[in-house]
């Protein structure tokens, strides 16, 4: 448990803010595991709730935002979640049209990876800097693991949260978005040229924030 937990340094420097009630949409299940792991831990304190929920019919960032949409437009989800923060988790290499998704999707705050969730958790063992294939993604997972890794398996998951470095993939995530940011670019008009590219550390290094101070 102590790897989701912040080094005393980085938890002096890092800006604190409340997370309070959020609901997370996923686009998969291994993006789903991900954020059981540091909610089960959370969820010690009252005083925050998080609830995280899978996009049930296995599609694309499209499907997950209409879901999304469709779950908040009911009454009885509306009323219950409607002053809860709320998150949106997919990868950028579908549907085509992934730049009119990120724009239409304004009523979240997006958690987004290029290509895939898979390249935010490959930061957790090396420096992830140039484009690389999905095949290559996963080999350089697997490299890192117990036997190959496997998309959507709950133990992979868990084992990369509790073996990888994840100060290190935040690092890595905030690097390559500062250098995004150099040339012009960002998630709302350059999403297909920020590969590799992930907004997830954002909402982890709160996460272990939380964590740290118990």
């Amino acid at each position: 448990m102590g790897r989701t937990k912040l080094s005393p340094q980085r938890l002096s420097e890092t800006k604190k803010t409340n997370i309070g009630r959020i609901i997370i949409f996923c686009e998969g299940k291994t993006e789903k595991y991900y954020f059981d792991y540091f909610t089960e831990i959370i969820k010690k304190n009252k005083y925050t709730d998080i609830e995280v929920v899978l996009e049930t019919a296995n599609g694309n960032a499209k499907s997950v935002l209409n879901y999304a949409d469709k779950f908040m437009d009911d009454d009885k989800h509306n009323q219950k979640y409607n002053n809860y923060g709320k998150y949106l988790a997919f990868d950028c290499d579908a549907p085509p049209d992934i730049q009119a998704v990120v724009l239409s999707a304004t009523r979240y705050e997006l958690l987004v990876s290029n290509y895939l969730f898979e390249t935010w958790l490959l930061m957790h063992f090396e420096d992830v800097e140039e484009k690389i294939s999905k095949r290559e993604i996963y080999q350089r997972l697997s490299s890192h693991l117990h036997g190959t890794y496997s998309k959507g398996h709950r133990g992979k998951t868990r084992e990369i949260v509790q073996n990888g470095d994840i100060e290190k993939a935040i690092d890595n995530a905030r690097t390559l978005e500062k250098l995004y940011a150099a040339e012009g670019k960002s998630i709302f008009t350059n999403i297909k040229d920020m590969n590799p590219f992930t907004s997830v550390y954002k909402l982890i290094e709160q996460f272990m924030i939380e964590i740290s101070e118990y």
